[in-house]
């Protein structure tokens, strides 16, 4: 038996050896849905977060405010300077530093006004300043509360809002029904796919390279591509044009047309994951052992009846997986949206938080619709777990 101390020397050097794992961890998973958790009960504006950490030419600033020069300042006295001075509108607009109305009544009552014209007259100011540290030197008593952005708790305002939100019942909807059509589609392609791939046939290594590229190019390229496809005047409708043109058929808009849309780009999404999870119900094939293939035909199984009764039961834990992790990259859909939807309709919840979080700058409503997203990701993980279970 190995002493205490050896066994407490090993666990600090296998701590040491996965402390980068470990490290990357926190950082890139576990503190962004804490910070996500937190923001989502606060009114965190981006656009505010930074609002201190600028630096600005207080000279420059107060020249401006009162319309005296530096090199004249001397001439008038504190008071004439004072007259032209208001505390509130030269830091709001000459500082550049948007208040609150709780921190207006603090600059009221507590900046230095006095101080601060004194060092305008006698030239004690710097040349440049960051926003915080000037604020901190001039904001008497409430000074430090100026030196970092700290967003409002509103509790759960956030998740109250989204109740109202019509944006959100229409892109949380289009992120369900993205779901329920991809994932069952793309599952069962990527099995045909992966027992052609896993077939004895000459050339096959050359269709698993074809049926794989998809998911080894880059998403913005095959946007564009089928941005090409699916335009008006591009190749989809020029194909059809030429088989139904006889019939009537007029172009089609299919991404601009918002009950179209949607469907274009899950037939993309179908396309370009299929051949990724391919390759992972082609590792179960092969784990497959061939004398039970060996037994069903002796026993007259033909090869509809081999796939049903043999090859999909035994594929269970792989349909876990990729029935999950389709799931999940079909909820949290959002590059695909973000180069070819350009109508609200059809937008999902990933694509309308990063609208939120980004263009509309409410990072706290952003947070809020991330957290619901998370908890219905988490559900349906856990439900598809306990409904297709891995062992038959």
């Amino acid at each position: 038996m190995r002493p205490v101390k050896y066994k407490t020397k090993e666990k600090i050097v296998g701590y040491l050896f996965s402390l980068p794992v470990i490290l990357t961890v926190i950082v890139f998973t576990i503190y962004p849905i804490i910070a996500a958790f937190y923001y989502s009960l606060t009114d965190y504006q981006p656009l505010e977060a930074r609002k201190y950490t600028y630096t600005f030419n207080p000279y420059e600033a107060l020249e401006i405010h009162t319309g005296i020069l530096r090199e004249e300042a001397k001439n008038y006295s504190v008071d004439e300077i004072m007259n032209f001075f208001d505390p509130v509108t030269f830091v709001e607009l000459d500082v550049g530093v948007n208040l609150s109305e709780e921190e207006k009544e603090v600059i009221k009552k507590n900046f230095d006004s006095l101080n601060l014209i004194n060092d305008f007259r006698e030239g004690k100011l710097p040349n440049e300043v960051k926003i915080s540290e000037f604020l901190k030197n001039y904001v008497r008593n409430e000074g430090k509360r100026f030196t970092r952005y700290v967003p409002k708790f509103v509790g759960l305002e956030n998740f109250r809002q989204m109740f109202k939100d019509m944006y959100f019942y229409t892109s949380f909807w289009n992120a369900v029904l993205y779901s329920l059509i991809v994932v069952p589609i793309q599952t069962l392609l990527a099995i045909i796919l992966a027992v052609a791939a896993n077939s004895k046939i000459r050339g096959v290594n050359i269709f698993k390279s074809i049926f794989f590229l998809p998911a080894i190019t880059s998403s913005a390229a095959l946007s564009m591509i089928f941005w090409l496809i699916y335009s008006k005047p591009g190749i989809l409708n020029k194909m059809l044009l030429s088989l139904f043109g006889w019939a009537g058929f007029e172009p089609i808009d299919y991404l601009n047309e918002p009950r179209i849309a949607l469907f274009a780009i899950m037939a993309m999404n179908i396309w370009s994951t299929a051949g990724y999870f391919m390759v992972t119900f082609l590792a179960g094939l092969q784990d497959i052992p061939s004398s039970i293939y060996e037994a069903a035909k002796i026993d007259g199984a033909n090869a509809w009846q081999t796939f049903w009764k043999i090859t999909v039961p035994l594929l269970r834990p792989q349909i876990v997986f990729v029935s999950i992790m389709g799931t999940i990259g079909c909820m949290q859909v959002f590059d695909q949206i973000y180069f070819l939807i350009r109508n609200l309709r059809n937008i999902t919840i990933s694509f309308y938080i990063y609208k939120n979080a980004f263009e509309y700058g409410k990072m706290g409503y952003a947070s809020a619709l991330a957290v619901v997203l998370f908890f219905v990701i988490l559900v349906l993980s856990l439900i598809q777990r306990k409904v297709i279970r891995e062992e038959y």
